[in-house]
């Protein structure tokens, strides 16, 4: 679905790309695309009612190179270095936090067992008022 063409505005070629394209390809979000399209901050055409963004590829490699590309990212983690704990300091909260999280889900358990028994009283309450509205309504011939 992509056309090569070139852009009169700049003389630059790329290939018109749908959005979903666009996006995998620039690494750019749909959100984020949306937003240029409605500021008119990036080429677009409207063709057959979708959206066609002109994707040119030197520009985007020349985009990727900037400091915050992965392969920077990755560059950097080389360089960075972290430290962790060590096993003997995590262990005992390891061996305590499996029963804790057994006793929060149960205690998340009984509330909302508690929850939906108070819905369902509510539930029985409602249909009852109903039940009484619509037989004060038949008795006076009103309606509300």
């Amino acid at each position: 679905m992509s056309h090569p063409v070139q852009d009169s505005n700049d003389g630059s070629v790329g290939q018109w790309l749908p959005l979903i394209e666009f996006s995998v390809r620039s690494g750019v979000s749909l959100s984020t695309i949306r937003r240029k399209i409605k500021s008119n901050s990036i080429p677009f055409r409207l063709e057959k009612g979708k959206y066609l963004i002109l994707f040119n590829e030197e520009e985007q490699k020349s985009k990727t190179q900037s400091p915050h590309s992965w392969d920077g990212m990755a560059d950097r983690a080389q360089t960075t270095k972290l430290t962790l704990p060590t096993t003997q300091r995590v262990e005992p909260q390891l061996q305590e936090r499996p029963s804790q999280l057994a006793n929060e889900l149960s205690e998340a358990r009984k509330l909302i067992r508690c929850q939906q028994e108070r819905i369902h009283a509510l539930e029985s309450e409602l249909e009852e008022m109903t039940l009484l509205v619509q037989a004060l309504e038949q008795k006076y011939g009103v309606s509300y």
